[in-house]
């Protein structure tokens, strides 16, 4: 009789590597924030990373809210369904989630996530809490303030993400000690006399062996749901390594290696170590599997354990973790976008990625990464624009959701795009538009084959992965430009701010050093400024402002150089221009502020003027702290002979 093994006569920490799992859980709280805990069915704390400072110093020290605690996580229990995520708000204010980790339905453990808020908490009501258990309220506040804000969305993916962790592990666990059970009835059955065959057929991972002239001779139906082969297909040890490791160089460098450990091992009477390797499926798809081998007389018994789950989050994990390093050291977009593109290519061969921006308008897509694409298809496709059938990506970026084409060649949206694919040896296209935290769509991310295909789960959460990663880092770039121009942009007019035009100023004068010529500059402020704000507010104070933003860009050249400031002075700089071009620019400046008209409430408006100074120097004769007192002192003079006016420098 073979071993059988009843799940329910085992424990998830029977079957994981708990020490391992915690490790896995001390990563996902630092990577999150989120609190986790793992108990067994009969109340066992399996394992527990990360308290919230509002749980651990307030909550249940206090025996009032600690029996809080106590009954929501009661309540939280009883509503526990297999293959559910549930969630409560505890008496105490927080959120926690829970979700049991069941196996061959056998539910084993349930996961714990919380002590979260899906929103900004309500912080009357903490005080309120502080006051009635008497908790230090300064200290309680900042506890509530830590912590973390998840979506309730975030949430269930999250949970989603830990309990699949936690039931690969145990699957895992669960095959290996299977596997260690049917060596051990292999061992009954050879002595017995017992055909293997009969053993076998019952294994829950892919086996089979070969003789001592490499002929195989047998392989189970799990063998063949595995990988696709049967005998017919593998014959012999010959065939099987060229048609399942079909690049000579992973064969030479990665397989015969390890081969070869194992045939040393067995010669020696040593433990024969473990193979971990990626085959090729029948099908083209690949498998990472740990290979076992044993002997029976003189036949190699081998058993393969799919990993290639566990092997593509690791991959996973490894791209995410390479996409934020080159995020934080400021790598450009295009490195990170490729990066992606390398991860989701590495995992699945046969697929051919590509990720398009959607430029600020919204209208058009442009290239941002490809490996594999041809050149000329890339081309052709920048700058396309986007709409309800215009291919896969100008369809999904347009409709603001996945867009799957098994058929590039009958498809509606391709109409007009099929040779074109046709050329490239491209014949399925899906894409997934790249959407923002706010909902704002970024680009697509698009998978291509070069036959027709249809996505399968795998795939689609494949996409989704890629999809994230790009939005996270597309977005990432796009705050770190905001924040760079905020940090060189006045806010207002959106000048060059006087940090800014300073730096600008002192470029300009080095390059008037190295080509020589003339230089000039305006400072100019806005006349009785102070009493536009005390008579219409500073609202239209500020528009005021913006106005004359407004009024440079369309007097000004691209090259010159124009910045507030001051709250109300401004400066510009001309190059390559004289003094006397430099006047005609300041009267015309002055003379279409003058006209302008301000409208105010109830259908007035009123005028404003400037009054401007005006230098100019030539190579190496002035620095900008010079010029700049220069200007000054005619924009002083401006204003003491009148107002509205341009005064050129004595100098």
């Amino acid at each position: 009789m073979l071993n059988k093994v009843d799940i329910s006569n085992y424990k998830l920490i029977d079957l994981i590597d708990n020490e391992a799992f915690t490790t896995l859980l001390e990563s996902f709280f630092k990577a999150t924030g989120v609190p986790s805990g793992v108990v067994a069915e009969d109340g066992e704390i399996i394992s527990q990373v990360g308290w919230v400072s509002a749980c651990a110093h307030f909550h249940r020290l206090n025996p009032l809210s600690n029996q809080h605690c106590i009954s929501s996580n009661l309540e939280l229990m009883d509503g526990l369904q297999d293959g559910e995520i549930t969630f409560s708000k505890c008496q105490n204010g927080l959120l926690d989630y829970a979700t049991p980790v069941v196996i061959e339905g056998q539910r084993l453990a349930t996961i714990f996530l919380g002590q979260v808020f899906n929103e900004a908490p309500l912080l009357s009501y903490f005080e309120e809490q502080a006051n009635k258990y008497d908790y230090d309220q300064n200290r309680y506040i900042e506890a509530i303030n830590s912590v973390p804000i998840i979506s309730n969305d975030e949430m269930i993916a999250l949970m989603e993400c830990v309990v699949g962790m936690a039931k690969m592990l145990a699957s895992s666990g669960l095959a290996t000690l299977r596997q260690k059970l049917l060596q051990q009835d292999l061992q009954v059955v050879t002595q017995k006399h017992i055909q293997l065959e009969d053993i076998l057929n019952y294994s829950p991972v892919g086996v089979g062996w070969s003789d001592q002239n490499g002929k195989i001779e047998y392989v189970n139906e799990h063998f063949t749901e595995l990988f696709g082969y049967t005998l017919e297909d593998i014959p012999d040890l010959d065939t099987w390594y060229t048609t399942v490791y079909p690049d000579k160089e992973y064969r030479e460098k990665i397989v015969e290696p390890q081969y070869a450990a194992v045939e040393e091992a067995h010669k020696k009477g040593l433990k024969i170590p473990k193979v971990e390797l990626n085959i090729t499926c029948k099908d083209k798809t690949q498998k990472h599997v740990i290979i076992g081998f044993s002997y029976v007389g003189e036949k190699q018994l081998v058993n393969f354990s799919d990993m290639t789950a566990h092997w593509k989050s690791e991959k996973r994990n490894q791209a995410h973790d390479k996409m934020l390093e080159k995020v934080a050291k400021g790598s450009p977009l295009p490195d990170i976008l490729h990066t992606i593109v390398l991860a989701i290519e590495s995992e699945e061969p046969s697929a051919i990625c590509s990720i398009l921006l959607l430029d600020e308008e919204g209208k058009h897509l442009h290239n941002g990464a490809s490996l594999r694409l041809p050149k000329f298809y890339a081309e052709a496709i920048d700058g396309i624009e986007i709409g309800p059938k215009i291919g896969s990506c100008g369809s999904a970026a347009y409709l603001k959701r996945r867009v799957i084409v098994e058929d590039i060649m009958t498809h509606e949206n391709w109409q007009g795009y099929t040779n074109l694919a046709k050329a490239a040896n491209l014949r399925s296209c899906w894409s997934e538009p790249i959407v923002s935290s706010e909902g704002q769509v970024l680009g697509t991310f698009a998978i291509y084959h070069e036959k027709p295909s249809k996505p399968n789960s795998v795939d689609k959460e494949r996409i989704g992965f890629a999809t994230n990663l790009a939005a996270i880092a597309i977005e990432n770039k796009r705050t770190q430009e905001e924040l760079e121009k905020r940090a060189y942009t006045d806010y207002l007019t959106g000048l060059a701010n006087r940090r800014s035009f300073m730096e600008k100023f002192e470029d300009e004068l080095s390059r008037l050093d190295r080509y020589g010529g003339h230089l000039s500059l305006l400072m100019f402020d806005i006349d009785w400024f102070k009493r536009i704000n005390d008579t219409y507010g500073h609202n239209i104070g500020d528009r005021v402002l913006q106005k004359i933003s407004t009024i440079c860009s369309k007097i000004l050249r691209e090259v010159d150089i124009v910045g507030r400031i001051g709250g109300e002075e401004f400066a510009v700089v001309l190059p390559q221009t004289d003094i006397e071009k430099a006047l005609q620019v300041a009267q015309r400046l002055r003379t279409t502020i003058e006209k302008t008209q301000m409208k105010v409430a109830q259908n007035g408006s009123f005028n404003f003027t400037v009054s401007m100074g005006v230098t100019q120097t030539s190579a190496g004769k002035m620095d900008v702290d010079e010029l700049l007192k220069e200007a000054d002192r005619a924009l002083y003079t401006a204003k003491e002979s009148g107002r509205n006016l341009v005064c050129i420098a004595e100098s």
